[in-house]
């Protein structure tokens, strides 16, 4: 009887240590460039990636799990509890399912672009708002949260595409007067598709756009979030975040 008690007793106390902290999983967007995205070994890469991998993986030494997915069903994933994380723009509705990092994981700045010799090139760099593109012609893409914010069509000549690349293309080719965009995914698909001599970046940021993580109120990971905001800080500071830029441009 003793001995049964032993074992039993050895049991509870050895399990948790074989059973380990369970997976971390994040759930992305799989086509997002350069920020989530599947690469041609189907694998998810990218700047959000990379920045997972490299603070709570290496730094905090959880086995992090990276999955793509449509992007509304990688939310619901992470509402429902079958992922513990995304990592996105914290808006209302999806603060009813999750709690988030104070420390934003990447901030996207929002530029504008604009065809090489404009006529309206001295205008453009001028524009320090959105109030100043009411004369212009914007090129966008279907799905572009920001701009449907800031820039509602029944203010705006805005003309919608099917991607950011195709918007992009389309300015190279002055079929409109400006792109307004996040600046990362915008320099990534000028590089891609080497439109450097077709298409100019105006130094002013309009605003910018944080992504935070998100973990789901029903994950057992969501003690993580205070220390996941110092990790990133740190990793910021001390060049992480600019060496994970460089591989996408």
């Amino acid at each position: 009887m003793i001995y049964r008690l032993l074992i039993t007793i050895l049991l509870v106390l050895v399990t948790p240590l074989v059973m380990g902290t369970p997976n971390f999983k994040v759930v992305y967007y799989d086509g997002f460039p350069p920020y989530s995205y599947k690469n041609e070994a189907g694998q998810m890469t990218g700047i959000l990636v990379d920045i997972v991998t490299e603070v709570i993986e290496k730094q905090m030494g959880l086995n992090v799990v990276h999955k793509g997915y449509p992007w509304g069903r990688a939310q619901r994933m992470v509402f429902n509890g079958q992922a513990d994380a995304f990592i996105s723009v914290p808006t209302d509705a999806r603060l009813q399912h999750v709690s988030i990092s104070d420390t934003p994981v990447f901030v996207g700045p929002i530029n504008l672009f604009t065809y090489r010799h404009h006529p309206g090139l001295d205008i453009l760099m001028r524009v320090s708002d959105t109030e100043g593109l009411r004369a212009f012609q914007i090129l966008d893409y279907i799905g572009n949260g920001w701009g449907e914010a800031n820039l509602p069509q029944n203010q705006y000549t805005r003309s919608l595409t099917p991607n950011i690349s195709n918007a992009l293309q389309m300015l190279a080719k002055k079929r409109g007067d400006v792109v307004v965009t996040d600046k990362v995914v915008a320099r990534y698909f000028i590089a891609k598709h080497q439109l450097q001599d077709a298409i100019i970046e105006i130094p002013t940021t309009l605003d910018i756009v944080s992504f935070s993580l998100c973990i789901s109120n029903q994950s057992p990971h969501l003690g993580i979030l205070a220390a996941f905001s110092k990790k990133i800080t740190q990793f910021r500071q001390q060049g992480g975040e600019q060496s994970v830029l460089e591989k996408y441009r």
